[in-house]
């Protein structure tokens, strides 16, 4: 029996590196797409070895779009890349809407012109927002960045209405574990491990990591309890329907730090902001979970663990 192909976008990003390294160990054949191609003996990049093909395409030029497509021809497409600054949306919006809006355009109509069956899931995001109702009132977006995703995702379900596409949204909450992330937890797994260095060495501990409040609230999954949930949706999602994928716990800043105060022996230093702003809500999952999906890798392994890495990088 033939192995199903699956071409990752965005394979170079956290969430793209663990999802090559699952998706091919599950027995996809997996095609990683990488913005270029890493230098040869890169050893970040060895893991490229566990892929059955690597592929360099710059998804916001479409005739580059449409050839990869012509030569990858996926049965499944998870499409990660794009960009996730949300401080860099503010500087330079219309290259954030160029990768994220523009790059899904051509990725999916890459897979359209293939006339093949071929089924998508497209990442979005949690800070996407409602469009106001028969424009009765002004958009109100929190930056371009949950512009860009909220226009990503009015593509992806446009795609399946006009054309009959068989595309699935995913909206994950805010991925952890080890890997190269820039998430908060990461960075704070980084700062842990310098300061432990610092201290092994006698030498001065770093800077206050500066915490915005300890009061705002986030929802941490691991990145690869969100893999096996886009795994299910390219099987199994209704194609043109959201799906949010989230641990369903909300955490406090303040339980974060307090997280990574118990898992080193040397005392971290903060810096607390009085930040008012507002936390995300929960969300329900029920759609991914009535597919059979439930978080599985607890809080503490996934801060041990991104700990871990940061430690021996």
């Amino acid at each position: 029996m033939s192995r199903p192909r699956l071409l990752v976008t965005g394979a170079g990003g956290f969430c793209g590196e663990h999802a090559c390294r699952y998706f091919s160990a599950a027995g996809w054949d997996v095609t990683a797409v990488l913005r270029r191609m890493p230098e040869p003996d890169a050893a970040e990049w060895a893991w490229l070895g566990t892929v059955e093909s690597v592929m360099a395409c710059d998804l916001a030029a479409q005739a580059e779009a449409l050839a990869l497509m012509e030569r990858a021809r996926p049965e499944y497409v998870l499409h990660l890349a794009g960009a996730n600054a949300v401080g860099a949306s503010w500087s330079n919006p219309a290259a954030v809407l160029q990768s994220n809006v523009m790059g899904t355009v051509h990725v999916l109509e890459g897979v359209r012109r293939l006339g093949s069956a071929c089924r998508i899931v497209v990442a979005g995001s949690m800070l996407r927002f409602p469009p106001a109702a028969g424009g009765a009132e002004r958009p109100q977006p929190q930056h371009p960045y949950s512009l860009s995703k909220t226009m990503q995702v009015l593509v992806a379900q446009s795609w399946t209405s006009l054309y009959g596409m068989e595309i699935v949204v995913a909206e994950p909450s805010n991925l952890i574990g080890p890997g190269r992330s820039g998430g908060l937890c990461a960075l704070l797994a980084r700062y842990t491990a310098e300061t432990e260095r610092a201290a092994a060495a006698g030498e001065a501990a770093p800077a206050p990591f500066r915490l915005s409040s300890r009061s705002e609230t986030r929802d941490l999954l691991d990145v690869r309890d969100a893999i096996r949930a886009y795994e299910l949706l390219l099987r199994s999602g209704e194609s043109g329907r959201i799906y949010p994928v989230a641990s369903g716990e909300m955490r406090t800043l303040g339980e974060i730090a307090d997280a990574f105060d118990a898992l080193t022996q040397h005392p971290l230093r903060w810096e607390i902001g009085s930040s008012q702003a507002a936390s995300p809500a929960p969300v329900d999952c029920g759609g991914v979970i009535a597919l059979g999906w439930a978080p599985r890798i607890p809080f503490m392994q996934s801060l041990r663990e991104t700990l871990e890495a940061a430690r021996q990088s």
